[in-house]
């Protein structure tokens, strides 16, 4: 069986063992059970001290396992963990999760375990996520087997986006935050400890899956660097891949360190060749999330000119004052718009609104204005991007908005993005917007660089297709 066959055996399991499983509900074994009865997947709990849990007979032991498990997961501590895993292959399991910590962080006697993993996961032709992983999250799914709270209930269950991270806290809070106002993914993997399987085994996983669209990735060391940088530029020729890579002064290269039991790289050195190879760098979870989200949900951009429609005139300025900033990640301009553009616009709104973009129709412009407003701004052939900052507050705006916004973006092949706030309703506006399609941010500076991510993206596309 090769790689990729093994892998969906682990990403998409028939037959699970727990092994660890426990009646308790504060217990890991017992969460983790628990988190994948919806599955619709065969579970086979495995503990000596139970005999059935949520009415499934309980394994006594490894042995009495049937011969056909596609993964096992494992609850238990660390030694024993080991020793589950060479009772787990006798018994033919080609996949493994690992739950448990105490290895390669936590001194020689850890190191020496996870040295074992690596050496059984080699000789015997398995698959090792872990150890110290929290494992697997595919919403579609419904595989689930993360013991901590990670907004599992409001993440979009259709997203395309997979997420590879080393730090599972990291992973989890960072998506839970960003389900809050919209986030589609289509798998979460904890690496760990990365004692077999790595970064380089998921990314060529997901450049081949036809569900993704997008990779992100945590990272605090990428041990096979030439390697992964090579696998990644050529998904990024198909699917943008992003990189939050962490570590970056010497203090946290250190704590890298302590976290993971390995070193990490020259920071200079990564940044380089991260983006000689086509991938897109990130600095924290936010940027992380949000380039993500904005390269998974819309195209790439023809041009970096961007025009701003706007209802309140002080954030149309802000926005400029963002577009027009150095930024080293890719510059953005705002487009100059063609007399007749301008010309129609009053005609749609008002004699005078401020139309040298940013477009300006004030606060007494209803949906219908809007609409029309953004008709013309994507005729425009002077415009390549658009911003639309959207507020609810006025009287004439409805919620019909986000249906307008959302058919434009159907029949435009220009990226549209919004900025949006609406008070307390701020977070539950932008969640709406992004079920319909659209990709919309709480402040003037994040719609700002999402548009920077998809101009990033396009430079990136034309290079590669220069190069080939």
């Amino acid at each position: 069986m090769d790689k990729m066959a093994s892998l969906k055996r682990l990403l998409d399991p028939e037959k699970i063992a727990v092994i660890g499983a426990s009646k308790s509900k504060n217990k890991v074994g017992g969460i983790v059970f628990r988190r994948l009865l919806d599955s619709r997947r065969r579970l086979f709990p495995v503990n000596p001290k139970e005999t059935a849990i949520e009415g499934y007979k309980v394994c006594p032991d490894i042995p009495s396992l049937p011969d056909d498990i596609d993964l096992a997961i494992i609850t238990i501590s660390a030694a024993a963990a080991v020793k589950a895993v060479e009772m787990c292959i006798e018994k033919k399991i080609s996949n493994y999760i690992i739950v448990a910590g105490g290895f390669g962080e936590v001194g020689s006697k850890g190191r020496d375990l996870e040295a074992r993993l690596t050496w059984l996961a080699k000789e015997n032709n398995v698959n090792i996520l872990g150890p110290n992983s929290l494992g697997i999250f595919l919403p579609d799914e419904n595989i689930d087997t993360i013991f901590v709270e990670h907004g599992d209930k409001s993440l979009d269950r259709k997203g395309r986006i997979a997420c590879i991270v080393q730090s599972g806290s990291v992973g989890v809070e960072a998506l839970g935050y960003a389900s809050n106002t919209g986030y589609g993914m289509r798998a979460f993997v904890g690496l760990g400890n990365k004692c077999d399987l790595d970064e380089i085994d998921f990314l060529q996983y997901f450049a081949r899956d036809e569900k993704t669209n997008c990779l992100g990735f945590y990272l605090e060391n990428i041990e096979k660097g030439r390697q992964f940088l090579s696998a990644a530029k050529e998904t990024t020729k198909q699917k943008p891949v992003v990189v939050l890579k962490a570590g970056r002064t010497h203090t946290a290269v250190c704590a890298v360190s302590s976290h993971t039991g390995k070193l990490a790289g020259s920071d200079n050195v990564i940044s380089g060749a991260l983006k000689q190879f086509g991938i897109q760098r990130v600095y924290d979870d936010e940027e992380f999330c949000d380039a993500t989200k904005v390269l998974s949900m819309l195209s790439c951009a023809s041009g970096n000119r961007v025009a701003v429609l706007t209802a309140a005139g002080g954030y149309g300025v802000m926005c400029t004052d963002f577009i027009e900033k150095n930024d080293t990640r890719a510059p953005l301009v705002m487009a100059k718009l063609s007399e007749t553009t301008k010309k129609r616009i009053k005609e749609a709104t008002f004699p005078f609104t401020a139309c040298e973009n940013p477009v300006d129709i004030t606060a007494s412009a209803d949906d219908m204005m809007f609409s029309q407003s953004l008709d013309l701004l994507i005729e425009d052939p002077g415009v390549d991007i658009i911003i639309c900052i959207a507020f609810f507050a006025p009287p004439g705006i409805t919620e019909n908005l986000i249906d307008i916004i959302a058919e434009k973006i159907k029949k435009s092949d220009k990226p549209l993005i919004v900025f949006t706030k609406y008070g307390p309703f701020t977070d539950k506006t932008i969640k709406n917007l992004y079920y319909a399609g659209v990709a919309a941010y709480p402040s003037v500076g994040r719609a700002v660089r999402a548009a920077r991510f998809l101009v990033e993206r396009t430079k990136i596309k034309q290079r590669l297709d220069q190069e080939a």
